[in-house]
C-alpha cells in the first residue's frame, strides 16, 4: 500500500502546527493563551491565525470581557480532519 507523503502546506509550518496542536487538545483558546503558550509576538500570532482562518481550519469569535476585547479560536471540523491527516501522514513517514 502506498503511503501518503503529501504534507499539508498550511499546517507544515512549526508555529501553525503548534497552534493546531493546542487547539486540538482544547475546545477553544483565546489569543493571549495561545500567544503566551508559544512565546510569540502579537504580530507573529496574527499572521499565522489569519492563514489558519483563511484556510477554513480555524474559526474565531470576538467579544468583550470586563470591557476588554477577547478573541477566542477553535478548530473547525475541516481543521480537525486536516490536523488528524497531517499527524497520520507524519507518523507514516516515520515508520
Amino acid at each position: 500500500m502506498k503511503k501518503n507523503t503529501e504534507l499539508d502546506p498550511v499546517l507544515h509550518q512549526s508555529v501553525r502546527t503548534r497552534i493546531a496542536a493546542l487547539l486540538a487538545t482544547a475546545r477553544e483558546l483565546d489569543f493571549t493563551h495561545i500567544r503566551n503558550s508559544l512565546q510569540i509576538t502579537d504580530g507573529h500570532m496574527t499572521t499565522h491565525m489569519k492563514i489558519l482562518v483563511e484556510s477554513g481550519y480555524v474559526e474565531f469569535e470576538k467579544a468583550f470581557v470586563e470591557n476588554k476585547p477577547r478573541t477566542t479560536y477553535r478548530l473547525t471540523n475541516r481543521g480537525k480532519k486536516a490536523f488528524a491527516l497531517y499527524v497520520a501522514t507524519l507518523k507514516s513517514l516515520l515508520t
